[in-house]
């Protein structure tokens, strides 16, 4: 009885960690990239081994064993018409792409495409994925809403919404919405921000900001009063024509 107690819990935890990096409905900090499966001469590799070869990391993948009775597990990768950069590692950001599945512990990469027959290749990009281990907190801004105009008080009213990504709530921090035109700004401070949160702020100016278009430029935490995973993702521009 032990054994088999044994056992089970040796194929949950099979299973767990076998689970698809990136989760669904979610928003989390990943690091990714496309990786080619021949590593120093050696392939063609599997998505698993390649990514584990090229950065000691896992591949994004799912279980489909229910879906086509056939195979355990698919990964994505991608295709080119260009073998030579899988073979020879090259960087080639002009290449065409077509995204595939390669299953279980064959080294093909199935595609297929609308019209034609199904493409099957030996020479294929593997997308590696692992979760960013920072702990931290780090905040965006996620949107920002056409500015509207306030009759009652003659103003603009351009609200943006924060979201904090990281994992870790954020302390006080303040925001800020410029017009670079007029050189005119709008800032408001934030008691906080709990990790997975976004808080709408309203900003105000004493004029329409179409004139004709509108530019604003939006920066959360502008004293750096916050710890972030990514201190580089803090701006955005909104821009629309009048």
């Amino acid at each position: 009885m032990l054994r088999k107690l044994i056992a089970v819990v040796f194929l949950f935890v099979g299973s767990s960690l076998s689970a698809d990096p990136v989760q669904d409905l979610s928003m989390n900090n990943y690091k990714a990239g496309w990786y080619p499966n021949f590593y120093k001469g050696n392939g063609p590799l599997t998505c698993q081994r390649t990514c584990k070869a090229w950065v000691g990391s896992d591949r994004e993948h799912e279980k489909s064993n229910e879906i086509d009775g056939q195979t355990e597990e698919t990964s994505v990768c991608k295709i080119t018409n260009k073998d030579e950069i899988i073979i020879e590692g090259l960087n080639e950001p002009g290449s065409h792409w077509l995204y595939g599945n390669q299953f279980d512990d064959y080294p093909v990469c199935h595609v297929l495409p609308i019209g034609i027959e199904p493409v099957r290749k030996k020479a294929f990009m593997c997308l590696c994925v692992t979760p960013d281990k920072c702990t931290d907190a780090d905040l965006i801004i996620s949107n920002i809403y056409d500015p509207v105009w306030d009759w009652t008080t003659g103003q603009s009213v351009v609200k943006v919404d924060v979201t904090n990504i990281g994992s870790s709530a954020a302390g006080n921090f303040s925001t800020r919405v410029s017009d670079p035109g007029t050189g005119a700004s709008s800032a408001v401070v934030s008691a906080g921000l709990a990790a997975g949160s976004t808080a709408t702020l309203v900003f105000y100016f004493n004029y329409w900001l179409f004139d004709p278009d509108a530019e604003l430029h939006a920066e959360v935490d502008t004293l750096n009063e916050v710890v972030e995973c990514d201190e580089e993702n803090n701006k955005k521009i909104y821009f629309k024509q009048g």
